[in-house]
């Protein structure tokens, strides 16, 4: 195996010196193939101040690395490499802090150079992927508490048995001047949000809300009402699952782009501010650090919601740039809820700013329930009769108090038809899986077929419940307004044929 002392050439000048010129204190090798060079004229970096590898100093000033690879050909080992650089190093007065070159762990090694700038310059050596026995490092210090230097080296064996080198060096001095001075006369002057104008036109067809004043040269890019519909507003970060508490009512979704100076924490805390000067509580704040990661996708899949937001959601993660709150307001009316965020990809890009304005209101019932005569005659016309009176909570089969007069009247009818059997039938949209979706059909209609057999004293032999979930629509499920009409409860004659 070749001597390797003549590829090792050791500089008598100060590291600093070397660092500005090019130079190292261990020079590169001259069969070796520079993979990473790095160099910076001050900057502070830990050493290992003794042999247990767990204690550190540190030190700021000129430094530099390189990465080497040698080929396997030219038979040079790792330990080798260590032992001629030790000795160099040694002879020249430095004072060996800590060394290993068998059954070594990489941790004293990496702990201070993962997450930090020295890793871009030393990764390519691949010390995280080394093989035991089969690669080595130590550190050497000279000089005195004022002026230190430092030498870092690790050798691997690769699994070609070429060797892999890296080396740091640092020498503490002074922070060299660069020359900066502050202008006394400057002030800080905050950005004039009024004088901003609207990069584009509103998307045709998109209107604000009247409660909510726009950001100043923002123009909307969509915007979307719900006449009905339940809303999973968010009330705590997500872990597990996403805490929510499930609103109903009319649903104002808005989409807005903002100067991308202005930044999305400022939209936020302007709104956030603007809502609690007006009455309304937060009930949650969040960035997308502290969110939770994929909060919003995973709220709002699965809902007519998610297709009305027209920022990325399903790419906004806990290292995106956003900021969320949701908000709460009690008025004569009823309550106004509110879930808003504002969210930019970088600071190239406008600023998206989205909001869902839930008024919490009811469905009327007054031209929902069909009364016992009615039933006669559309099961007389028909074979069957559809129902809207009868209305349960959202994802359940739990009948709602609402819906009391709807089943008064169907009771009313079976008493005064007490020779016919019927099929209650559940229906659904197709908003979900079918399974989930017949499934709950079929527990919606045998609890209408319990209360009517438990609460009215119909015989259970006349009534058989049905679920045929999405099957079977009354309308095209592409609007709010039609997959109302395919949520329903449907009586089918069984028996007789007719009546």
């Amino acid at each position: 195996m070749r001597n390797i002392v003549s590829a090792l050439l050791l500089s008598s000048v100060s590291g600093l010196a070397l660092a500005n010129n090019g130079q190292f204190v261990i020079a590169k090798h001259e069969l070796g193939t520079s993979l990473a060079t790095t160099q910076y004229s001050y900057v502070p970096v830990e050493i290992h101040a003794d042999s247990s590898g767990k204690n550190y100093t540190t030190l700021s000033g000129a430094y530099a690395s390189y990465v080497q690879e040698i080929d396997g050909k030219h038979g040079l080992h790792y330990r080798h490499w260590l032992s001629e650089v030790k000795a160099e190093l040694t002879a020249a007065g430095y004072q060996i802090n800590l060394e290993c070159t068998e059954q070594c762990s990489t941790k004293p090694y990496r702990a201070k150079i993962d997450d930090n700038f020295r890793y871009e310059g030393l990764y390519k050596v691949a010390y995280t992927s080394a093989n035991k026995n089969q690669f080595g490092y130590l550190t050497a210090v000279k000089g005195s508490a004022d002026q230190q230097e430092a030498v870092i080296v690790f050798a691997k064996q690769g699994y070609k048995d070429e060797l892999l080198l890296a080396y740091e060096q640092i020498s503490s001095t002074p922070m060299p001047s660069a020359g900066v001075k502050i202008d006394n006369n400057f002030t800080i002057k905050p950005m004039d949000f009024s004088q901003l104008k609207p990069a584009e036109k509103d998307a045709n067809g998109a209107v604000d809300h009247p409660m909510l004043t726009r950001f100043p040269g923002s123009y909307l890019v969509w915007s979307s009402r719900n006449d009905f519909e339940p809303y999973p507003l968010i009330t705590g970060p997500y872990k597990k699952k996403i805490p929510t508490k499930t609103v109903e009512g009319k649903v104002t979704t808005l989409n807005y782009r903002i100067d991308k100076r202005v930044g999305p924490y400022a939209v936020h805390k302007n709104y956030m501010n603007a809502l609690l000067d007006n009455d309304f509580q937060i009930i949650f704040e969040c960035s997308a650090a502290t969110c939770g990661n994929m909060l919003l996708r995973d709220n709002l899949k699965n809902t007519v919601f998610a297709k009305n937001h027209k920022s990325d959601i399903y790419n906004m993660g806990e290292k995106s740039h956003y900021y969320l709150f949701t908000a709460e307001k009690q008025t004569p009316q009823g309550k106004i809820y509110a879930s808003m965020y504002s969210f930019q990809t970088s600071g190239k890009y406008e600023v998206e700013f989205v909001a869902d304005i839930i008024e919490e209101k009811a469905v009327s019932q007054a031209d929902l329930n069909i009364d016992s005569d009615s039933l006669t005659k559309e099961i007389a016309a028909k074979g069957s009769v559809s129902l809207y009176g009868i209305e349960f909570d959202f994802n359940k089969h739990t009948i709602k108090e609402s819906s009391t007069p709807q089943l008064n009247e169907i009771a009313d009818f079976l008493k005064k038809q007490d020779q016919i059997t019927l099929y209650v039938v559940g229906h659904t949209d197709n908003k979900g899986a079918f399974d989930y979706n017949q499934g709950l059909a079929q527990k919606r209609a045998a609890e209408v077929v319990k209360v009517l057999t438990q609460n009215y004293q119909i015989k259970p032999s006349r009534l058989h419940p049905v679920g045929v979930g999405p099957v079977a629509p009354k309308a095209a499920n592409d609007s709010d307004s039609n997959m109302q009409k395919n949520r329903r409860v449907e009586l089918v004659l069984k028996s007789p044929l007719a009546i």
